[in-house]
């Protein structure tokens, strides 16, 4: 598999910049820099992503979030306009572990319909395990995606289905991509997390101020909200369903409620991994 390695940074972090180079470097991971967008200065393909009709910025993000939300595309339509196979995407504050080069030696043991494989991301809640992909290391669905996108694996019909204008955005993207339902997202996790993120100060990208020029009301903000409307909890449950298996999912519902009610019960619990309470086997 062919895969391009990229790490978004903006121009005024070198040090962020040099953090990451280190680190690649100790790899043996050649990689491109890709130039982060800088707060609310998207470019003019991504416009109707992050502004308004009149042309004035969206109220509900921060001018950071609009940055990196447009810098992850950026590179997913950068992996369209190449050849490559796939895209390993770093932000610039992730801390690597070997287990990430035991990883990459394994891509072409990923499942066919696989969209992105999460890097940076321990669970919080139930998880499947579908494969062993090295020892000690696991190829996992989760129940729950986790937040963050510090560094993932990108395939090339995983940004077709990023890439792809939904309107407006509404939320960051750690949000919007937590709901692979919405984009028919097949995703992925490889735990223990082969990288770590978020290991340096807040981001340079999402200190870029508060929402957006303060406009946005107590009536436009209750309207974006994600209320679980019927037609929601479906299409959530249905890609679900899809995903895991309709038994692999019932027994991640029954985990996660044995979990939660054993760490809220249990002072012994709650010392436990949560890998180890939010487990399931779904290798056959």
């Amino acid at each position: 598999m062919r895969i391009g390695v990229y790490v978004i940074n903006l121009d005024r972090d070198a040090g962020r910049l040099e953090f990451m180079r280190r680190q690649l470097d100790a790899a043996g991971l050649e990689f491109t820099r890709f130039p982060a967008v800088l707060g609310t200065a998207v470019p003019a393909e991504l416009a109707p992503w992050f502004r308004n009709p009149d042309g004035t910025a969206v109220a509900w993000l921060k001018p950071g979030e609009i940055g990196v939300y447009a810098s992850h595309i950026g590179i997913h339509r950068l992996l369209l306009d190449t050849d490559l196979d796939a895209a390993l995407v770093f932000e610039d504050d992730v801390r690597l572990s070997p287990d990430l080069s035991t990883f990459l030696a394994t891509v072409d043991t990923l499942p066919r319909n696989w969209d992105i494989v999460r890097l940076s991301n321990p669970s919080k809640a139930a998880f499947a395990v579908f494969a062993q992909l090295a020892p000690g290391l696991d190829l996992v669905g989760y129940a729950r995606v986790p937040n963050n996108l510090g560094c993932y694996l990108i395939s090339r019909s995983g940004a077709a289905k990023t890439t792809r204008f939904r309107g407006v955005r509404t939320w960051a993207i750690d949000e919007d991509m937590r709901r692979p339902w919405d984009w028919d997202l097949m995703t992925y996790g490889v735990l223990p997390a082969p990288t770590e993120a978020n290991v340096l100060d807040t981001s340079s990208i999402d200190s870029l101020g508060a929402r957006t020029l303060g406009r946005e009301t107590w009536w436009a903000k209750l309207k974006r909200r994600r209320w679980l409307t019927p037609a929601a909890i479906i299409r959530r449950i249905g890609w679900q369903i899809r995903f895991f298996g309709l038994g692999t999912w019932l027994r991640c519902l029954a985990t996660g409620f044995a979990a939660r009610l054993r760490r809220a019960l249990s002072a012994q619990a709650r010392k436990l991994p949560r890998e180890t309470l939010y487990r399931v086997d779904a290798r056959r």
